[in-house]
């Protein structure tokens, strides 16, 4: 997806009145908002840099907007809060809020399903399926166990059965899936009865987890992103090695 260092700017703008008095009136204009990421690149081979060119003529240049996934951010939406919509929840599923969460705050949630089989808390994403994602999340348990992180899409799933200890650990699971199209889900499955406290869950496009990065009701997918260069320029570093530097724009408010 992306290469470190990966610098992102974000833009606001304020409007401001001068009256007749002197006095000044203030107010955020909300709707300029704009987020720019400089994305740097180095040691790509013939077959990386074809498919950046080949994104490229397809958006033709700055002229068509496409989703982009922000490498550095969570794309989940309300991570901070599973009672919002936007997390699919079993009613056998109940869900307790404020509880102690592992940074020394009380924004952990206990999930417990009082139905008869496995039942899975879900949120699905207008996201590209076959790229590389982790999905991750902090735990405990009463008693040592197990939960099953899952990815999915129409045509394919990965489940992972992750330890997790009476204490806060972080658990996760990497995978691409071998599938195409758009619409990616990630989920925590619960057996019969079983009881599990859990914080910060985060999706993201990368092989390992990062920090833990809260969103409310933005995330990290941006689907109307646009190339903010009127050409896409590499240089040839050596045979089949080549560089190239590039701004990717869009509104802040996704």
């Amino acid at each position: 997806m992306a290469q470190y260092p990966i610098r992102k700017r974000s833009t606001i703008r304020t409007v401001k009145n001068l009256l007749a008095d002197g006095s000044m009136l203030v107010a955020a204009d909300p709707g300029s908002g704009q987020l720019v990421w400089t994305l740097n690149y180095v040691d790509l081979s013939t077959v990386d840099m074809e498919a950046l060119l080949a994104h490229f003529e397809a958006c033709n240049g700055q002229l068509r907007a496409f989703t982009f996934l922000d490498p550095t951010d969570n794309l989940l939406t309300y991570s901070t809060d599973l009672t919002q919509p936007s997390w699919i929840t079993p009613a056998v599923i109940t869900i307790e809020t404020g509880l102690p969460d592992p940074n020394g705050g009380t924004a952990a949630f206990r999930l417990t399903n009082t139905g008869a089989t496995a039942q899975q808390i879900s949120q699905t994403i207008a996201a590209p399926v076959s790229f590389q994602y982790c999905f991750s999340l902090y735990a405990s348990l009463s008693t040592i166990g197990t939960c099953v992180l899952s990815t999915r899409s129409a045509n394919a799933q990965q489940a992972s059965v992750c330890p997790v200890p009476a204490n806060w650990s972080r658990i996760a699971t990497s995978s691409a899936l071998q599938d195409t199209g758009v619409g990616l889900t990630v989920g925590l499955g619960l057996a019969s009865g079983q009881s599990v406290s859990i914080f910060g869950p985060q999706l993201e496009p990368q092989f390992a987890p990062s920090r833990f990065r809260p969103t409310y009701s933005n995330s990290g997918l941006y689907p109307n992103a646009h190339w903010a260069s009127p050409e896409l320029i590499f240089t040839a570093e050596g045979p089949n090695l080549f560089s190239t530097s590039f701004n990717i724009e869009t509104s802040a408010w996704n």
